[in-house]
This record gives C-alpha cells, structure tokens and sequence, in this order.
C-alpha cells in the first residue's frame, strides 16, 4: 500500500517542476498552477493526521499508548476541449495503526 501512495507523491511533485506560475488573466480557478501548454490547470493538495491516545489498559498485558496516522494526496486536472471542460481527478488515501 505504501509503494503506490510513494509513487503517486513522487509523480505529482514532478507536475510541480513543471508548472509555471499563472498569468493575472488566467482562467484557471482560484488555487490551480496552469501548465506550460496554457490550457491546463493543476492543483495539488492534501492533508495529513497523526493521533496519540493514552488510556489506562483494560488489562495489564495490554498497551496503553496507541498511535495512529492517516494522509492523504489528490491530483486535480482540469483542461478546456472542443467539446466543453475535462476534469480529472486522483486521490489516494492511506492509514497506519
């Protein structure tokens, strides 16, 4: 499960390379990169958890510290076509406990 999530990171962190920042007339949406092909736009986000909760055992062989970790990653492309908006979307999501 981690292989993917990595690989997917690594991907979108070389669209990063390749954006460019957006000119003030551009019709890419609030948040979006365009691209240097001047009709997509991009946007990278995502967001991370980390937990820690303590509590007394229920038994004494039992762990009373338990830790948890959650993230997620997600890719959003959107280009203007002869035949209206295309919009794509990726998101990948992973948990630990």
């Amino acid at each position: 499960m981690k292989r993917p999530v990595l690989a997917f990171a690594l991907s979108s962190l070389a669209l990063i390379g390749q954006a460019e920042a957006a000119p003030q007339a551009s019709s890419c949406p609030p948040g979006f990169v365009m691209l240097q092909d001047k009709s997509t736009c991009v946007r990278i986000s995502g967001r991370v958890r980390a937990d820690g909760l303590v509590g007394s055992p229920s038994t004494r062989g039992a762990n009373a510290i338990e830790m948890r970790s959650s993230g997620r990653i997600q890719l959003d492309v959107r280009k203007q076509t002869e035949y209206g908006p295309l919009r794509a979307v990726i998101r990948a999501e992973g948990q630990a406990r």
